[in-house]
């Protein structure tokens, strides 16, 4: 289940921020603070037996013990570059695998426009394409994410939720290939679209293509999604990363106490507890995205998308019946100048456009004309008949606009040019 905040954090307020950090579902707090407790308590417990109960000499060799464990740790279990490269390796393993779950919004406009017919077997026709597509994810991601396992347990739900027929169940159930069975309604959609192309519904094969590209570009990011669970991540990286996390931080249940020693003593360790906060709050983040197809809070909603496609896709293809609007001449038809509206509180709003950083600077600035001739390690090379006429005159005339007009400085009608009477070896400047 994702959590949305984008709302929250639309300004960059410190209202917005202190929203933010408020929240529970989802949150550093959820996710750290358990463990954080458990550290505590350990940590307090560890420090109260020093202190209260054990003997002198004891005291002693766990002071020596304290002071040989704290020298070096930050060295040993460099653990900032760990996770660093561990977390950003998840992340872009997560971006992949979001990339790949699948919308089928462009193949379900390619049915609706391209099969051809507003019959009742040309609407049949679009509806089983979608209602395939969405069953060939369904299949893939029921065996690879545990939301929509417990939604479609066995294969007979499926059927239950409108997604199979009684034929279509039978046909499934034979196959002995599991892998083949993913794959099984996307052969469908080819067969039938074949025939359609056969019998004129789809009117060349270049929609033929494109129609089938679409159906094989999705078929490739649910194949992407079954490579990523076949081979994860070898299981020695997170397993180093995780003990690594946990093992620094039981060092430092001995290693940061405070002892006899020292020259100040408080009970809690502040420090270590932020230390803590920070990289498992880290750790935590790579543990939540390397498998966004689970049941977390920060999880894919896989069960969303199989619903947003049946519906979306049923709907785009249901309204190929309708035609178009038809066509009227726009509000700004007649306009030399397109003024868009906005409300007036959102019109004062200062808009930064499109302009270049230099286009506003106005270089030729009581400039009438500008003298153009080739690099000077080509003059070298040239006659002094080939300089004059590579050697260009532009005069320049500014629109009346522009004399008074700071923001059309740099505007400037180029008059004419031509070749100089006179050679000039550079670019020379008249006032």
């Amino acid at each position: 289940m994702t959590v949305p905040y984008a709302l929250d954090v639309s300004h960059s307020s410190t209202k917005s921020w202190i929203k933010l950090l408020c929240r529970w579902r989802g949150s550093l707090y959820k996710a750290v603070f358990p463990q954080l407790a458990v550290w505590l308590l350990a940590y307090l417990a560890i420090s109260f037996v020093y202190r209260f109960v054990l003997p002198y000499d004891v005291q002693t060799q766990f002071d020596y013990l304290a002071v040989y464990l704290s020298k070096g740790i930050d060295s040993y279990i460099p653990l900032t570059f760990m996770l660093g490269f561990f977390v950003s390796f998840v992340i872009a393993r997560w971006s992949s695998i979001l990339n790949g779950i699948g919308w089928i919004d462009n193949a379900a406009m390619s049915f609706a426009a391209y099969i051809k017919g507003t019959d009742e077997e040309t609407k049949l026709l679009r509806r089983t394409l979608v209602r395939y597509m969405v069953l060939n994810q369904a299949l893939v991601l029921r065996d690879i994410s545990i939301q929509v396992r417990n939604r479609f347990p066995s294969i007979e739900t499926l059927q239950a939720a409108g997604l199979l027929t009684d034929k279509e169940l039978v046909v499934l159930q034979d196959i002995q290939d599991h892998y083949g069975r993913y794959w099984t309604p996307l052969q469908w959609c080819y067969q039938h679209i074949v025939e359609a192309r056969e019998t004129g519904k789809i009117t060349s094969d270049h929609l033929l293509g494109k129609i089938t590209t679409e159906i094989q570009n999705f078929q490739l990011g649910l194949a992407t999604l079954l490579k990523y669970d076949w081979v994860p991540v070898p299981l020695v990286y997170p397993q180093l990363i995780f003990l690594s996390v946990r093992a620094y931080f039981f060092i430092c249940l001995i290693s940061r106490q405070f002892l006899r020693s020292d020259k100040f003593d408080i009970v809690f360790p502040v420090a270590t507890m932020i230390q803590f906060i920070v990289y498992m709050g880290w750790l935590k983040v790579g543990e939540m995205l390397l498998n966004p197809l689970g049941d977390d809070d920060d999880d894919l909603e896989c069960n969303h998308v199989i619903d947003k496609n049946l519906i979306t896709g049923l709907t785009l293809v249901e309204r190929a019946e309708h035609s178009a609007p038809p066509m009227t001449k726009d509000a700004f038809w007649d306009e030399r100048q397109i003024a868009p509206l906005y409300t007036k509180k959102t019109a004062r709003r200062y808009v930064h456009p499109l302009i270049g950083s230099a286009a506003g600077l106005d270089l030729l600035k009581n400039e009438k004309e500008i003298i153009m001739t080739p690099h000077r390690a080509v003059l070298k090379k040239m006659t002094a008949e080939q300089k004059k006429n590579s050697t260009k005159i532009v005069e320049i005339e500014r629109p009346m606009t522009a004399r008074n007009d700071p923001e059309a400085q740099g505007l400037m009608l180029v008059k004419h040019h031509r070749t100089p009477t006179k050679f000039h070896p550079v670019m020379t400047k008249r006032c």
